[in-house]
């Protein structure tokens, strides 16, 4: 696991000034990242994606044109997140969710990490990240990941994909239309 570790510390810090600039204009809604590095038999995946898209999807269907008065309002700030629980991340151990690595790879989770961090100095917008690390019976399998984000959550637009696969470096935007990523 040191390895493997490393090498996700070297795909963070490869892909760092990219991530820097795309960050200093940070908390897209509708753009998520997903990060992978694939060495060997091991395979550590970061997805991250703003706060506020967990919520959106319940906030759909509440309409306030409902209330004849919105002085309740009136001293909500546009800008206010909601606040998130460790519980509510667990449901994202269930990586299938958001994306699925080829069955013929058979690979296991071995670790699941969630937790929230600050994106911007102004305001308190949030990214939640989410870190899982496999290793995989069958390596030579893992020929592609399909992101399976863009059925759960209706208002991502784009997936920015970053990798280091076997000392070799990828990047691609994704849509919904073109979901796959094959390496």
């Amino acid at each position: 696991m040191f390895k493997l570790s490393f090498l996700s510390l070297l795909l963070v810090s490869s892909f760092a000034s990219a991530e820097e600039a795309r960050r200093a204009n940070a908390h897209v809604h509708g753009l998520n990242n997903l990060s992978m590095v694939i060495s060997q038999n091991q395979v550590a995946i970061t997805y991250e994606m703003p706060i506020v898209q967990l919520f959106d999807e319940h906030d759909e269907h509440d309409e306030h044109d409902e209330h004849d008065e919105h002085d309740e309002h009136d001293e909500h700030d546009e800008h206010d997140e909601p606040t998130l629980s460790d519980e509510s991340l667990a449901e994202f151990q269930n990586y299938s969710q958001l994306f699925a690595l080829p069955e013929s790879a058979n690979c296991d989770l071995v670790s699941f990490e969630s937790g929230l961090h600050n994106v911007s100095t102004e305001g308190d917008h949030k990214d939640v990240e989410l870190a899982y690390e496999f290793s995989c019976n069958e390596p030579s399998q893992l020929k592609s990941i399909t992101i399976n984000a863009f059925n759960r959550f209706s208002e991502l637009e784009t997936l920015n994909f970053e990798a280091v696969i076997n000392n070799k470096a990828i990047t691609k935007s994704l849509k919904s239309d073109v979901n796959k990523v094959i390496f």
